[in-house]
């Protein structure tokens, strides 16, 4: 488990019981008495006993990070000799980068649904007209 806090490295937590994580999950774990969101890193490091190990709380219903973002914070924390934690909490800074991008409902011709503040420059009218026939 990765945090965003900046932290030598990820963090072992335990699965709970009916829960099901995988790689790129944004979760709620406890961290000393509070709560910290991290991210699923990987597979546990099996350096801490299990006993020791604490339970994630939640998964946040969130999408996971996608790859690309997570190859980017480790190539940014090893660049920049960084921790990845730190790293982590600037991707994470901006919660609306989390969510997928909006889908614009698009037609051809008459039936065309166009979003809002579209420039419609002569080449843009010039498609459409020829797209409503």
């Amino acid at each position: 488990m990765l945090l965003p806090l900046p932290l030598a490295g990820a963090y072992d937590y335990k699965v709970g019981e009916g829960q099901s994580l995988a790689v790129g999950d944004l979760v709620r774990v406890p961290l000393g008495r509070r709560q910290a969101v991290g991210v699923v890193w990987g597979p546990g490091q099996g350096e801490v006993a299990a006993e020791k190990c604490r339970a994630v709380d939640a998964a946040l219903p969130l999408p996971p990070l996608p790859p690309p973002l997570r190859a980017l914070v480790d190539w940014v924390a090893a660049y920049t000799l960084s921790p990845p934690g730190a790293v982590l909490k600037m991707a994470l800074s901006v919660p609306s980068a989390l969510e997928p991008a909006p889908r614009v409902p698009l037609g051809y011709g008459a039936a065309a649904v166009l979003p809002d503040g579209l420039a419609l420059t002569a080449p843009r009218r010039a498609v459409l007209a020829a797209a409503a026939d």
